[in-house]
């Protein structure tokens, strides 16, 4: 079972959730966190993470639609929308192949923004794991099983980070 609370999470997992949160609240902000999240992974030994989880968040923030919950930095808890992140860069490091890491994201992206993440998301997986920072996976994540604030509205056209 994987814990529901960031503290009891290993140190991989921990830095992934600290930076999605970071780059979030940066672009919310409209602030710039680049270089201090891309110190964050080369001092962890993974150097080309960054650049990976830019151009993952990227696609999300400009392509997606529906509410993807990404916790403030100092959150205790994990939500739903970062478990099924977390749980599409586990399906690559365990081997499984895109369309099985984008069953994790299709909720938020649709066809032609999915193929757009699916680069970034390999390099980001690989990336981490090449660094020993291993993922695990979250059964069950992919399945549409969030909270109604966290499910996409019907046709919904505009995708919100909260």
């Amino acid at each position: 079972m994987i814990p529901p609370a960031f503290a009891e999470l290993p140190f991989g997992e921990k830095l992934v959730l600290w930076a999605l949160r970071l780059w979030v609240r940066a672009h919310t902000d409209d602030t710039n966190a680049h270089e201090f999240l891309n110190t964050g992974f080369k001092l962890a030994g993974a150097k080309a993470a960054y650049p990976a989880l830019d151009g993952l968040m990227t696609v999300l923030a400009t392509a997606g639609y529906g509410n993807v919950d990404i916790r403030m930095p100092n959150c205790a808890e994990i939500s739903h929308g970062e478990h099924r992140i977390l749980g599409a860069i586990a399906a690559l490091q365990q081997g499984h192949g895109a369309e099985r890491a984008g069953m994790y994201l299709a909720c938020w992206l649709p066809p032609a923004a999915l193929r757009l993440a699916q680069d970034p998301l390999r390099a980001l997986a690989e990336a981490l794991g090449i660094a020993g920072l291993h993922v695990r996976p979250r059964p069950g994540a992919e399945a549409d099983t969030a909270p109604a604030a966290e499910q996409p509205a019907a046709n919904a056209s505009k995708r919100t980070f909260h």
